[in-house]
């Protein structure tokens, strides 16, 4: 069921684009028109109210940066021949970064994020297409071409039907953690639940020789980025070092143990997260307090940001900042200097999950000062990143992918201020009304809980032991959540198995987001803006534009650079690598090869 028209051009822009998805049929209005949209311009041509800002800053910043050089990389390095095959792919997750930063912040960028605009495949049109936007499917569907209905990846956490428990992505009771005390009981990491093959298991099926290493300050970020690596690492805050699982190894190899031994998160205690540019920079930003953010105790909600002078503390509190991912890009380093990356024949993979941009987008939102000043960071890092690559394996030899996971929405007081409606709904109180709605009938029970966010789950046990028909109850409360003006689109399970053609673009997007086993009853997609209440200053997981719109750029060998604007998908990656580079993938991918990016 959907009904209702959207009244955000940032919330509304639902359509996929992709030339075999039915069409948008729901009402729209002219501001779906893309070049009235200015973060969805081409990322070359900003709207001239972002073109008066971008000159003034260049003229400010840009001029006295001369010094610090873009990376001496020229087209003809980026374009070798279309028969030369990459000796390293580096995959590039930045987690909830938005397409629109380029746009933004683009003045500012002199670093790796600049270099990645030019002499690269620049996909300003590029989406996550399914419905539900986060973590897990977001990384899974990177280099498997799979959406979750194919990977298994619905969501970050599920209801296992069958089990009869909430599962979460990548933990594996049957492993144990490596890298940690003796003493610790908490359960191993693999990607046991993920369902697909990916582009690294496709490599080492045509050699074995092929290394992969995955890295990320999440677990299942590392792990389902490349399913079949062989190294896998991902941060531990109450250590402070980064750890793997017994289904990868039983001990860490000695150059994660010397990176760790390094300590260098404790070169930050005591110290403070401050602005990187002068206050005149962040003029692309919003005031830096704001209502709606929601920095941890402690940490407070404007610059500077102080850090604890405890080592456990601050293992957790890093992850709110930039710093945790020089961490990632700094191991990622160190990787390739040990096992030779890149030098060894063989196409090689190296995947990094850089998760500051989410930890900072949580707790601040995509227009904060924060936010600015973690992509000016970020652009800073990946430049020196990319110099190493240069100096050992080559830029010339290595073919970068950057993407991201997923987007994020602004904070609801933002969308307030700039007269769109937008509030933070608690599932808590729809299920009081599901309650009241169903009366003494059903004894005044809560039947429900969240499924994940979106999905809500009947309580079936409760409803055996009581004699009651679960299925009336979601049919029941069905009824009463399609009165709610809060709830634009309710789905049952039923809706998803049933053999159609689906209904509204709403319902494709979540069709590819659903797996019979692991999703809840009814789904509830929220009107555009608003947010699930979870805690946290905003959040993702809708359908939403803003959630599903992330960046795409490809650079390196058999390469055509340009800047595309026809609609692509994520899931698009795996299928046109597996072809540059001569590989079969073993099943069916949803993803198309985008051929005309290949040179030949």
């Amino acid at each position: 069921m959907y009904r209702g028209a959207f009244t955000h051009p940032e919330a509304r822009k639902l359509t996929t684009s992709r030339p075999q998805v039915i069409a948008f049929n729901e009402p729209q209005d002219d501001r779906f028109n893309q070049s009235q949209i200015p973060w969805i311009q081409n990322v070359y041509e900003p709207s001239p109210v972002t073109s008066l800002l971008h000159a003034c800053l260049a003229f400010l910043f840009i001029i006295p940066l001369a010094t610090c050089a873009l990376l001496d990389v020229g087209a003809g390095d980026a374009t070798t021949e279309g028969n030369e095959k990459p000796a390293l792919l580096v995959l590039i997750a930045v987690d909830q970064m938005r397409a629109d930063y380029f746009d933004r912040f683009r003045p500012q960028l002199i670093g790796g994020l600049r270099t990645l605009l030019e002499d690269s495949a620049v996909f300003i049109n590029a989406r996550q297409d399914h419905a539900i936007t986060s973590t897990a499917p977001g990384h899974a569907a990177m280099l498997s071409g799979l959406y979750p209905r194919d990977n298994g990846m619905v969501d970050n956490t599920w209801f296992d039907r069958t089990l009869g428990r909430r599962e979460r992505a990548a933990i594996d009771p049957e492993k144990q953690l490596v890298g940690v005390s003796a003493n610790n009981n908490s359960p191993g990491v693999s990607p046991r639940q993920f369902l697909g093959t990916s582009l690294v298991g496709w490599l080492k099926d045509l050699d074995p020789l092929s290394q992969a290493v995955s890295i990320s300050r999440k677990d299942r970020a590392a792990v389902l980025m490349a399913p079949e690596a062989e190294h896998v690492y991902w941060w531990h805050a109450a250590s402070g070092r980064f750890i793997s699982s017994t289904y990868y190894r039983d001990e860490l190899p000695d150059w994660v143990n010397v990176f760790n031994g390094n300590d260098w998160l404790s070169g930050y205690l005591g110290g403070s997260w401050e602005q990187l540019e002068a206050e005149p920079a962040y003029i692309l930003s919003r005031p830096d307090a704001y209502e709606g953010e929601r920095g941890p105790r402690g940490f407070g909600t404007v610059f500077p940001h102080p850090f604890p002078t405890s080592r456990p503390a601050l293992g957790r509190t890093i992850e709110l900042t930039p710093f945790m991912d020089k961490a990632t890009l700094d191991l990622g380093r160190a990787a390739i200097t040990a096992l030779n990356l890149g030098q060894d024949g063989v196409t090689d993979v190296l995947a990094l999950g850089l998760s500051s941009t989410d930890s900072v987008g949580h707790y601040f939102g995509p227009y904060s000062r924060e936010l600015q000043d973690q992509i000016l960071r970020l652009d800073r890092m990946l430049g020196d990143f990319l110099e190493f690559v240069d100096r050992t394996a080559g830029l010339h030899r290595t073919l970068v992918i950057l993407t991201a996971d997923h987007g994020v929405a602004p904070l609801p007081e933002y969308s307030r201020e700039l007269g769109d409606a937008a509030e933070r709904l608690r599932l808590g109180e729809i299920y009081r009304g599901i309650s009241e709605y169903l009366g003494d009938e059903f004894g005044g029970e809560n039947w429900f809980t969240s499924s994940s966010h979106g999905w809500i789950q009947v309580d079936r046990a409760k409803a055996t032991k009581l004699g009651v028909d679960a299925n009336y109850i979601v049919h029941k409360a069905r009824e009463y959540i399609e009165t709610l003006d809060t709830v634009v689109a309710v789905f049952s399970r039923d809706d998803l198995l049933e053999d159609r053609k689906p209904q509204s673009q709403i319902e494709e997007l979540l069709r590819r987001s659903f797996y019979a086993e692991r999703l809840g009853d009814l789904y509830l997609l929220h009107s555009p803006l608003s947010l699930w209440q979870t805690g946290l200053a905003t959040n993702h997981q809708s359908p939403y534009d803003y959630d599903r719109r992330v960046p795409l750029i490809l650079r390196g060998p058999g390469i055509r650079p340009g800047v595309y604007a026809e609609p692509v998908a994520i899931v698009d990656i795996a299928p046109t690598l597996a072809h540059m580079l001569g590989l079969t993938a073993p099943n069916a991918l949803e993803g198309i090869i985008l051929e005309h990016v290949i040179v030949r």
